[in-house]
């Protein structure tokens, strides 16, 4: 049986000291992680591969930890950041998460801290193995390395995990119904039937 590839964690800071410390930390604890130093490179390397996580500086020059995180957002909506900040900017630390960033830690912070934060991170993270109870299968029958739809599948396990009514758009034959037939495998409702209605198929006055 093969193991299960390590969470690969992106880590960005203007300071080369600070970033080799963080990876090595990371690194020790497991994880697959990649650098940048500023948030251009950051948004060119997810953009070549989809992170699981992004830990990032607040205060960079040209491109701060927030403005990654609003270019990332739109990358990948459902990614997780997480912000490190000194004392003085924990109150726009405190903004961003209010606008979507998963958390913040102040430097200097615990190493115990940063790895309970990045592994609460990664358990609720959409792209995360451990986002949901499903098995693995359940999106074995869609064979993707795009990002966009790394992202949907994303969304589509986060969904299937609650009660909510879900309505899939798209142009026949796009696969509304193999992705509908994903989202009810890694649901709770998985052991039920799968019931597919051809509403085309039925009469008009019924």
């Amino acid at each position: 049986m093969s193991e299960s590839r390590p969470n690969y964690l992106l880590l960005v800071d203007d300071d080369p000291d600070l970033l080799r410390l963080l990876a090595i930390r990371l690194e020790a604890a497991g994880y697959r992680v990649e650098t940048a130093n500023n948030g251009t490179e950051a948004l060119g390397r997810a953009s070549v591969e989809r992170p699981q996580l992004v830990i990032s500086d607040m205060q960079m020059p040209g491109m701060d930890g927030v403005a990654l995180f609003d270019a990332l957002r739109v990358q990948h909506p459902l990614l997780p950041v997480i912000i490190l900040t000194a004392h003085g900017s924990i109150p726009d630390a405190v903004a961003a998460t209010q606008r979507g960033v998963f958390g913040y830690l102040t430097k200097p912070y615990e190493p115990k801290a940063l790895l309970d934060l990045v592994a609460q991170a990664l358990r609720l993270s959409a792209g995360s193995d451990h986002s949901s109870d499903a098995d693995p299968s359940w999106r074995s029958d869609i064979v993707t390395q795009n990002n966009v739809m790394e992202d949907l599948l994303a969304r589509a396990q986060l969904v299937a995990a609650g009660d909510a009514s879900v309505l899939l758009l798209g142009e026949s034959g796009t696969g509304k119904e193999v992705l509908a037939k994903a989202i009810h495998r890694a649901s709770p409702r998985r052991q039920g039937p799968f019931v597919a209605v051809n509403c085309g198929a039925i009469p008009e006055n019924l």
